[in-house]
């Protein structure tokens, strides 16, 4: 658990200095925006997974239940970034999101084949 989260750290400070660099300052928060929306239901289900396994029978159901509302809490954290941040740069949003949701493959040390 503490690998994934510093690694998904670790991207969303590179998301937020790629996104100064290329869109200006004010790309920044849109970055961290789309950084927390993975981040944040990341944790959650991380979290909820850590408290079942006291409850090993439940385990599977569980694990399946933490993913589907992960993908439904980015979605709808999306869906609040879209009706609340009106000034939202979109790119830098998506680098963020991106650059975060794919720090598995620093923490599992897989390399990426081309």
């Amino acid at each position: 658990m503490k690998s994934i989260m510093f690694w998904q750290t670790v991207m969303l400070f590179a998301a937020v200095c790629v996104s100064a660099w290329l869109w200006n300052y004010s790309a920044i928060w849109s970055a961290v925006l789309g950084g927390l929306s993975y981040l944040i239901p990341t944790l959650l289900a991380i979290l909820t997974i850590i408290a079942a396994k006291k409850l090993p029978a439940l385990l599977p159901a569980t694990l399946l239940m933490a993913e589907i509302s992960k993908i439904l809490m980015i979605c709808l954290m999306m869906l609040l970034v879209y009706i609340c941040y009106f000034s939202v740069n979109w790119f830098a949003y998506l680098t963020g999101l991106i650059l975060v949701s794919q720090a598995g493959l620093f923490t599992f040390r897989k390399r990426l084949l081309l």
